[in-house]
């Protein structure tokens, strides 16, 4: 049951890296929808985000905003300020910029909804910049999660490392989407950052709620894929497995929603491969439209080559639809036997025999089990549960019994 914040629930102040710029806009929709799911649960809860655009993009919408803009997301206030970030190439100066707009942005909220007890950055470039700041200059603790895949992905330059490592290292507890994630970042920044927890994504309760559905058995079948068009989604590898694995089976279709500079070469990929006529090109959806998506085909693929942790895959179990995943960082702490398949990055063969064998025993698979199994772990009562904890205990308010606090060791859970 969701019950508003009370005047002595804990107050946490959110500080996301990225964040939706719109209704329906998908970036970032994972901070606002655990920032939601505190609000109704009991925290009083604020976010802060310096909307900075590059120079490339500030003609486009919104692009010309300046100032403050206030809003209540259900209740939840928002304070952003638009603007153009001028350094992109200059990533000091271009984290010294958005600390700078975000500290404005934290004396404008805490002027008028109090200060809070604890604040909560997601990414450490830069909502992880701001918010050690805040520390140092306020005194205001913070906990860090990171959800970046550009540190394994080898996208950081040296001084973005230098800044990210220093958020890391005075966050009072650091977090990571997934046991694999979690395991590479000890190695990446060191002992010297302390160690990193898993804490995943909350899946958006919306998707839980939905009606389940029964699964095809025979007959027509159709696999969903959800995610950016880019070489890293591993979409080209995917049709090469559709077309492989279901050459001489006209009924099985594939539908792709996402959008990204590689569709022009799936397109033609698609007719190369004579499977045009079975591939529909969604473009971008909204949570809504990916929830009705999944309540109209039997099964998720998800093909990445490198994935922090997988949205679109327990937005499909909570759906309590099946899951073809590659192992490929995130997926490995999310899929089960129960909840579908996994196969190796870049594999097309295990990924059409994969394919091939779900559709078979699609039967097989219990969809009232896989949503109640995914929710269990991702729902928001579980994920809420521990970030309360996680709060009160950052902030000073209370530590929790040794036997309380959930800790996972992420050298023996990725087998380092």
């Amino acid at each position: 049951m969701r019950t508003p914040a009370t005047r002595d629930d804990i107050h946490v102040l959110v500080i996301p890296s990225w964040y939706p710029a719109r209704p329906g806009d998908i970036s970032g929709s994972f901070f606002r929808e655990q920032a939601l799911a505190l609000h109704w649960h009991g925290c009083k809860v604020g976010v802060i985000y310096p909307q900075l655009r590059s120079l490339r993009h500030w003609r486009g919408p919104a692009g010309g905003e300046r100032g403050l803009r206030r809003e209540f997301d259900q209740g939840m206030p928002v304070l952003r300020s638009p603007g153009v970030n001028p350094f992109p190439l200059l990533h000091g100066a271009a984290a010294a910029w958005w600390v700078r707009h975000g500290l404005k942005l934290y004396r404008r909220y805490v002027a008028e909804f109090g200060r809070p007890d604890v604040v909560h950055a997601h990414a450490a470039l830069y909502g992880g910049a701001l918010a050690r700041q805040i520390w140092l200059r306020e005194g205001v603790p913070y906990v860090l999660t990171e959800h970046s895949s550009m540190y394994p992905r080898g996208r950081v330059s040296r001084t973005q490392a230098r800044i990210a490592r220093e958020a890391a290292r005075e966050a009072r507890r650091r977090f990571a989407v997934s046991a694999s994630f979690g395991g590479f970042l000890e190695g990446y920044f060191g002992a010297d950052a302390g160690s990193w927890e898993v804490m995943p994504n909350i899946v958006d309760a919306s998707f839980g709620e939905r009606p389940l559905g029964e699964p095809a058995v025979g007959g027509d079948f159709t696999f969903l894929t959800v995610g950016g068009l880019n070489e890293n989604k591993g979409i080209h590898l995917l049709f090469e497995a559709f077309a492989r694995g279901f050459a001489s089976e006209p009924g099985v279709r594939l539908r792709i929603g996402g959008h990204g500079p590689e569709r022009a070469r799936l397109e033609k990929l698609a007719a190369q491969l004579g499977i045009a006529d079975r591939v529909a090109f969604l473009g971008a959806l909204t949570r809504q439209q990916v929830a009705e998506e999944l309540a109209r085909v039997q099964a998720l693929v998800h093909p990445s080559r490198y994935e922090t942790f997988g949205v679109a895959i327990v937005e499909a179990l909570a759906m309590g639809r099946p899951v073809v995943a590659t192992r490929c960082g995130g997926p490995e702490g999310i899929v089960t036997a129960r909840d579908g398949l996994l196969v190796p990055v870049d594999d097309i063969d295990a990924l059409a025999r994969a394919m091939h064998e779900l559709r078979a025993n699609i039967g097989h698979y219990d969809a009232a089990a896989i949503r109640q199994a995914c929710l269990a772990r991702f729902g928001e009562a579980a994920v809420v549960a521990r970030l309360r904890e996680t709060y009160e205990a950052a902030a000073g308010r209370k530590l929790p019994a040794a036997h309380d606090r959930v800790v996972v060791p992420l050298r023996k859970a990725v087998g380092q």
